[in-house]
C-alpha cells in the first residue's frame, strides 16, 4: 500500500467520509483501503474514531434496522442479510433484533400483504407464483401462507 498523493490522511478522509453519512467501522475500512492508505494508518484513524465514538457499529446497527423495520418493505431474514452486507458483526444484529420491540411473524405478515397487494392481483394472479415470489425474498413461511390466505379468499 501507498500513501496518498495528496494531503490528506486516512484520519481526515475517514472524517469527511462519517461527515456525509454513518459508515460500519468494515465499510470505513473498505473505503480507506481502495484510497491505499497504510493499514497502521487506516487502524490508528479507526481506533482514534472509535475512541471519540465517531464510529459506534452496536448503535448504528440499531438504528439501521429500525429504519428497514419502518420502511416495511423487507423480511427480517433480509433485513439481516443487509446488515451483515454492511459489515455489522452478528452480535451485533442479534442486539438489534433484541432491542427492537416487534412481533416477527406479525410484521413479515404485514409486509408480505402489503407487497402482494401491490404487485398482484387476487383474481388475475397464481397462488403459486406469489408464494415463491414471498418465499425468495425471505419471508417467513408461516407469514406467507397467512398473508396468501388473506390475499386470495379475504380480498
Amino acid at each position: 500500500m501507498k500513501q496518498q498523493n495528496n494531503t490528506k490522511t486516512a484520519l481526515i478522509y475517514a472524517v469527511d467520509l462519517l461527515a456525509i453519512r454513518p459508515y460500519s467501522t468494515q465499510q470505513l475500512i473498505t473505503k480507506l483501503k481502495r484510497k491505499e492508505y497504510a493499514p497502521e494508518e487506516i487502524q490508528e484513524a479507526i481506533n482514534r474514531l472509535t475512541a471519540r465514538h465517531y464510529l459506534d457499529d452496536t448503535d448504528l446497527c440499531q438504528r439501521q434496522y429500525q429504519a428497514y423495520i419502518n420502511e416495511k418493505h423487507r423480511s427480517i431474514k433480509a433485513i439481516k442479510y443487509k446488515l451483515m452486507e454492511k459489515g455489522f458483526s452478528q452480535s451485533d444484529i442479534q442486539n438489534a433484533q433484541e432491542e427492537t420491540d416487534i412481533d416477527e411473524i406479525d410484521y413479515e405478515y404485514t409486509v408480505c400483504l402489503r407487497l402482494l397487494n401491490s404487485r398482484y392481483i387476487p383474481s388475475k394472479s397464481d397462488k403459486l407464483k406469489c408464494q415463491g415470489y414471498l418465499y425468495r425474498k425471505g419471508f417467513n413461511y408461516s407469514a406467507i401462507r397467512l398473508a396468501i390466505e388473506d390475499f386470495f379468499y379475504n380480498p
